[in-house]
């Protein structure tokens, strides 16, 4: 070990701190200790001479480094992204040959560095986060950083603490000075206290800059000439709180007649501004976003002007929380068969392009044109859209190429579920609907094969009662899933001749009285199914479970389904079953019988929130048991410990054992 040159610790969750023995490692080259939890670095750290790399990302426990760290002359790469430092050891100026340092946080107190140190790192590249900004005091000490001339930083983060602005104009002119090297491709601009920004920010010689996000800039007012930015790729811009126009400055210098703005934005999001009322477009022939493909305005209750009427590459766009992008008149070169005698105004829209839509939480959105979506649309969600009502009332086809169609805690009035509507819909996901009663084809298309339907999803809904009384007629159905619907008594049989499915998931429908009457899919891969009142031993038997010689992975709810499988003299559970997930015992003291020990193929036994639970099988478990994990057990997790645990002595063949998330062997 003590000629070791490389050593990773990353990922093990369960070092805190690093012994005193570590000093023995003079030859270590290479220290990976990113995502431990590690709280602090031992001093004898500082005496390993040859360290070249040192890893501490993602740790989240660590405030502090040794004071002593100068020492390490050989060190290249610091990676301190993602932890608690608090403060920079001043000696740390001496590791003037870094190349990496991911993170530098400024103090104004006299055991810290200031911001002014930077210069002392010329060969830094890659990425830098400087954090704390609000204790830079004198302006001298940002121009001393001299950020503009460490052409080999890609990625820069300048952060300020939340609320903690006591001088704004000062902010303004430290930002200032910060200005960057043109060679900048990803800029990040956090909680910065001033009014507005500095010229730097959306100059065109920044012409390499792909990424920026501002956010949490509560005092700004206007945005920068972002538009200028030729090879701005992806623009975030949140929590901008006094902003209330988006005017023609944000897109540069329109005067000029040749000028594009945005030639090369892909991804804009606006999200949390609740004072912006405007968005202004330079109108005329311009197209302001020619390359846009996702556009997300989240949180903007106060906007409702105009948006970009003319999008030709767009493909996603995400509309939350902004309920005063009302309808207006449809145009009337609209075709006069669409009955609804207004639109939302976001329809409007030139998207030839779209492929995916998101609307979110539009309380006022009560009707949605299905007939103007255009035909590159593959993807549709609306969440918390109360008062809509989007289908049509007639059991009739929709002429739209639409695939995947998402419902959350929407369309109240909806009380069926026409599948016809939609020829092509591959996947389809309802949550929360609260009338809905039923999932329908047409009484005249029992026959039609709904042949692209892949998976099928029902949540929450509280009225659901029935499914096609001729089963679904879904032979490409692969994944099948409902759970949460009090007043469902049956399931679509004869349910084996979904002949595709893998996946089946059924649980919370306590009124369910016939389940898999005439065995279950043969081709199953993953079973989920939870106890009902009326399920007795002989019903399980008909499932076919010891047939299905494809299933993996097995996961039972409630008492009743595992008494029955414990009563069994036989087993019914398949060879084939890798995992096992049991959980909601809420009466069982022990688990009994030989159901689990003739399994040869388990590798993976999970038990979760059995609360009497308190012994496993006397015959002992499958000896092909590599992970048993015990949740939310107390009794259990108590008789399974190492030290003393009666059940002990049956678990203690198994390699990794998980006791309430901590791995004890």
């Amino acid at each position: 070990m003590k000629r070791l040159r490389v050593l990773s610790l990353s990922h093990y969750n369960n070092i805190t701190e690093l012994p005193n023995s570590f000093v023995n490692l003079i030859h270590l080259r290479y220290l990976d200790l990113s995502n431990t939890k590690i709280e602090k670095l031992p001093d004898v750290i500082c005496k390993l001479y040859n360290l070249q790399t040192l890893l501490l990302s993602k740790c989240s426990s660590l405030t502090e480094l040794p004071e002593d760290i100068g020492n390490l002359v050989n060190l290249r790469h610091l990676d301190l992204s993602d932890t608690k430092l608090k403060v920079m050891p001043i000696q740390i100026a001496k590791l003037q040959n870094l190349q990496t340092l991911s993170s530098f946080v400024v103090s104004r107190q006299s055991n810290g560095l200031k911001i002014g140190e930077l210069r002392k790192f010329p060969h830094l590249q890659g990425k830098l986060s400087i954090s704390k900004l609000q204790n830079v005091t004198d302006l001298s000490d940002a121009v001393h950083a001299n950020l503009e001339k460490k052409e080999e930083i890609d990625e820069l983060t300048l952060e300020w603490d939340r609320d903690t602005t006591e001088d704004s104009q000062m902010e303004r002119l430290v930002l200032e000075q910060l200005q960057p090297s043109t060679n900048l491709k990803k800029l990040t601009i956090q909680f910065f206290g001033g009014t507005s920004f500095p010229n730097w920010l959306g100059d065109s010689s920044f012409r390499n800059m792909m990424y920026l996000r501002i956010s949490g800039c509560d005092h700004c007012w206007s945005l920068p000439p972002l538009g200028e930015l030729l090879s701005l790729k992806e623009l975030f811009i949140s929590g901008l709180i006094s902003v209330k126009m988006v005017g023609t400055e944000f897109y540069g210098s329109i005067s000029s007649l040749s000028f594009q703005p945005f030639p090369s934005l892909e991804i804009l999001c606006f999200e949390d501004m609740p004072e912006w009322k405007e968005w202004n477009m330079i109108g005329g022939t311009t197209i302001e976003f020619p390359s846009l493909r996702r556009l997300f305005l989240c949180d903007c209750p106060k906007l409702k002007g105009n948006i970009p009427q003319n999008l030709p590459s767009l493909v996603e766009l995400e509309l939350s929380k902004c309920p005063l992008l009302r309808s207006q008149e449809v145009d009337s070169s609209i075709s006069s068969s669409i009955r609804r005698p207004s639109h939302p105004e976001w329809m409007m829209i030139e998207l030839n392009s779209l492929k995916q839509l998101t609307i979110s939480s539009i309380v006022s959105l009560s009707s949605f044109p299905l007939e103007l979506l255009p035909r590159t649309l593959k993807s549709l969600t609306f969440l918390s859209c109360e008062n809509l009502e989007f289908l049509p009332h007639e059991s009739s086809p929709i002429d739209t190429s639409l695939e995947k169609l998402q419902i959350f805690n929407s369309c109240n009035s909806m009380t069926s579920f026409y599948l016809g509507c939609f020829p092509v819909l591959k996947s389809l996901f309802i949550l929360g609907c609260k009338n809905l009663k039923s999932i329908s084809v047409a009484e005249d298309d029992a026959s039609h094969s709904h042949s692209f339907l892949q998976s099928l999803s029902i949540y929450a809904c509280p009225n659901l009662e029935s499914f096609p009384f001729h089963g679904l007629t879904t032979p490409n159905l692969n994944s099948f899933m409902v759970s949460s619907c009090p007043k469902l008594k049956s399931l679509p049989e004869p349910i084996h001749s979904l002949s595709s499915l893998y996946q089946l998931i059924v649980y919370g429908l306590p009124k369910l009285q016939t389940f898999a009457q005439e065995s279950l899919p043969s081709n199953l891969r993953i079973l989920e199914v939870s106890n009902y009142g009326s399920l007795s031993t002989s019903a399980i038997t008909k499932w076919g479970l010891k047939y299905l010689t494809c299933l993996a992975e097995l996961r039972i709810r409630g008492d009743g389904l595992v008494n029955s499988l414990m009563k069994m003299e036989e087993s019914l559970l398949p060879n084939s079953l890798v995992s096992i997930h049991i959980s909601h015992l809420y009466y069982q003291k022990c688990l009994t019988g030989k159901w689990l020990q003739h399994l040869t193929s388990l590798e993976n036994l999970e038990i979760s929130d059995c609360r009497r639970l308190e012994s496993l099988p006397e015959e002992g478990l499958p000896s092909s048991l590599s992970v048993l994990t015990i949740k939310r057990c107390l009794l259990l997790q108590a008789n399974c410990q190492s030290n003393g645990g009666k059940e002990w002595h049956k678990i203690s063949h198994i390699p990794c054992i998980i006791i309430d998330n901590k791995v004890i062997i």
